[in-house]
């Protein structure tokens, strides 16, 4: 009869295994119990054994001591005392000629005449002093300890067991490694020596930068924030050296002048020149000033635009000589504030002034933002003089470091685009000759080749995708190079190459808005409506920041500008005015989504929303700045389109008196009252109570039914209940 249980085979019970399931751990335990007893029991009998030769020694040389020889006569040393025999090693090192303790002439003898004990504990205890900072009594007690540097920093022994902080070396050798390993991006490797770091110093604020780096590669920007807060709780304000003048001026002069731009002469200069003498050291006013530059950084990706401006005049006040947080103070202000170049000149004058006056040596970083700042921020009536400028800063950074990959980049790029594509080509081959790996470089490199004027489409295409090939093996994970590349292949032709790239380059890098711009752009062109809509809105979920609100804050501002204008040529104004009111509330100070709005408006004749939004464009840029010109212009072109002549007249009156009036020039040390009102519009965001939300994305762009709120000039996605009440009112 056929059974069930005979397709399996019969049980098997292994003694061997099961026997090592319950006893084999205890066995080894026992085991290796055993061994570390009798490793123990090796080490006493070795302990008692040295200690014996070590008095046997001890004893024998206070016999010799009545029969001592003279020193000048056989060039050896001997102690008169027990105190004087912990000073023997010191003085026999420094009479060694040979390395064996003694004079070369005299080992002989002094071998024959008493026995070499096989360790000198002497001069191992001297070693070991010298090594960890110990203070050892005339009998060999340890008494205490310091860093023989500062004297804050005292800490004691007990039972060889260190109570306080370690020495500085041992902590700048963890965070080297531990930066190394962050740069090969291994993350556990780093994060453990960090906290190696961090447990034998608290104070020391290099370990919570570092923490904070590796917790925001991993994407936890508020773990960051918070390591980053703790360290400037618990760190130690540090000291500035400050140097005087170089007493004897040599200093060799470089032949190649303003027109040497790869600085050859100016590396033999660095060597020949003479360091400066120490004067004294300038403590810090304040916290760490180099993490409180790191979370107004940290807090600038946020979004946090007062805050990160606040902590950053914070890090100047605490340390003035400080050039990081000059450098992004001035970035901030500039780029993201939208405020005029004299803004960002006084932050880095008072960058290179704080710097000189404590006799340090100019920073490179200092000249290269400034320069690009100033190239870039120049007004039109100023381009020849904004151009010569740069042009200075950038050789004054060469000067300093010639070998400054960032200062010949900008210096290429600013010279391909003015056209001298020979010396921009000098500047990128200058760099890639130390610095082969750099895929910025090689980007920009492959530009200018792509912009170069006759162009043989053969010829240069090829080395422009070679130049791109090189640059995408040197940083596969470079999101710009991946668009670059996709626009250039555009221009060849090759639309589903093209697709591919920015795909691939939205992969690599998913918060990456331009490359999300580029593709959206580009299906808005050769592709559909609808997937344009799809790529606008995989863009905005990809770039949306934590504290961005509905709008996904200022990174996501490009892309709702984009979005706006795809249905402004679908012809769903309602959606489009939805997309420029979600791009001002992303960023206000957003010229593209400005333009492109009233653009509109006054194609469809609606002249006095049109001027409304032109009207609050312009209140938000307090000072004359390169963007508010350009939004002038606008306004003015608009009017002359319109055939109102007398208002294009009067707005270019309006916008002459303003550049001639006296601006209120913001100082440095202050924040800016663009900040303020910031701050002022981020309280009101936060409090929710009764508040109404009108603009509303439904599942699709021709479904959308709503209209955004506008009255007077005024641009909003949400508005009080209070003022929702009143419209019904008057309805």
């Amino acid at each position: 009869v056929w059974r069930f249980y005979k397709l399996f085979a019969a049980p098997v019970l292994d003694e061997k295994s099961i026997r090592e399931d319950l006893y084999g751990n205890k066995a080894r335990e026992e085991k290796m119990r055993k061994r570390q007893l009798e490793l123990q029991k090796i080490r006493d009998q070795k302990r008692v054994q040295m200690d014996k030769q070590e008095k046997e020694y001890l004893a024998q040389s206070s016999l010799t001591n009545g029969d001592a020889m003279d020193s000048s006569v056989n060039g050896t040393i001997t102690a008169k005392s027990r105190e004087e025999n912990l000073k023997l090693p010191r003085q026999a090192i420094l009479n060694n000629t040979d390395g064996s303790g003694a004079p070369s002439s005299a080992v002989d003898s002094e071998q024959s005449q008493q026995p070499q004990p096989p360790v000198d504990r002497t001069l191992t205890r001297l070693v070991q002093d010298r090594m960890y900072g110990l203070t050892r009594s005339p009998e060999g007690s340890i008494q205490y300890s310091t860093s023989l540097l500062d004297s804050s920093r005292a800490v004691q022994f007990r039972e060889g067991v260190r109570l306080g902080k370690a020495l500085t070396i041992n902590i700048d050798r963890l965070c080297h490694f531990a930066k190394k390993d962050l740069s090969h991006n291994k993350l556990e490797e780093a994060q453990e020596n960090y906290l190696k770091a961090q447990e034998l110093d608290p104070t020391d604020g290099r370990p919570y930068l570092g923490l904070s780096r590796i917790a925001q590669r991993r994407g936890d920007l508020k773990y960051a924030k918070r390591l980053l807060k703790e360290g400037i709780g618990k760190s130690s304000g540090g000291s500035v050296v400050v140097r005087g003048p170089v007493s004897t001026g040599k200093k060799k002069k470089g032949k190649g002048g303003n027109n040497d731009r790869r600085g050859k002469n100016n590396k033999d200069d660095a060597d020949m020149e003479e360091e400066a003498p120490i004067i004294g050291h300038i403590p810090d006013l304040g916290p760490n000033p180099f993490l409180l530059q790191a979370l107004g950084t940290l807090e600038q990706k946020l979004g946090n635009l007062a805050t990160a401006e606040e902590l950053y005049l914070q890090a100047i006040r605490s340390r003035p000589s400080h050039a990081a947080a000059w450098v992004s103070l001035a970035q901030l202000r500039t780029k993201k504030l939208r405020q005029g170049a004299k803004a960002g000149r006084a932050c880095y004058q008072s960058a290179e002034r704080e710097l000189m006056r404590i006799g340090a040596k100019p920073s490179s970083f200092v000249y290269t933002a400034w320069a690009s700042m100033e190239y870039k921020k120049g007004g039109r009536e100023d381009d020849a003089k904004s151009l010569r400028k740069a042009r200075e800063l950038y050789q004054k950074a060469l000067d300093v470091d010639p070998r400054c990959s960032v200062a010949y980049l900008g210096l290429g790029v600013m010279e391909s685009e003015c056209g001298n594509y020979d010396l921009a080509q000098e500047c990128f081959e200058e760099v890639l000759t130390f610095d082969q790996r750099n895929s910025r470089v090689l980007q920009a490199y492959a530009i200018m080749e792509s912009r170069r004027e006759p162009r043989v489409e053969e010829v240069d295409s090829r080395r422009v995708l070679d130049l791109l090939e090189r640059a995408l093996k040197a940083n596969p994970r470079d999101a710009g190079v991946y668009q670059a590349y996709a626009l250039f292949v555009v221009e060849l032709g090759d639309i589903d190459s093209a697709r591919s790239l920015l795909q691939k380059g939205t992969s690599v890098n998913k918060r990456h808005a331009p490359v999300w711009q580029a593709w959206g752009v580009l299906e808005t062109r050769y592709s559909t409506a609808k997937i344009a809509r799809d790529v606008f809105q995989q863009g905005i979920w990809a770039c949306a920041q934590p504290g961005g609100g509905q709008s996904g804050g200022r990174r996501c501002a490009r892309l709702w500008q984009a979005w706006g204008v795809l249905e402004a040529r679908e012809g769903d104004h309602a959606a489009a005015r939805r997309c420029f009111s979600r791009a001002l509330d992303a960023d206000n100070r957003n010229v593209a989504s400005l333009t492109a709005w009233t653009l509109m408006e006054a194609e469809l004749g609606n002249f006095a929303d049109a001027r409304s939004i032109f009207e609050r464009g312009l209140r938000m840029f307090r000072g004359p700045s390169a963007d508010k010109t350009a939004l002038w212009r606008a306004y003015e072109v608009m009017e002359e389109r319109a055939g109102n002549t007398m208002e294009a007249q009067r707005v270019f009156q309006r916008s002459m008196g303003e550049a001639m009036s006296e601006s209120d020039e913001i100082t440095p040390e202050n924040p800016s009252t663009e900040a303020e009102d910031l701050l002022t519009a981020s309280k009101l965001k936060s409090s929710k109570k009764g508040e109404v939300e009108v603009s509303r994305w439904d599942t699709g762009s021709n479904e959308l039914d709503s209209e955004v709120w506008m009255n007077n000039g005024s641009i909003e996605g949400k508005v009080p209940a209070s003022t929702m009440m009143k419209l019904k009112n008057r309805r």
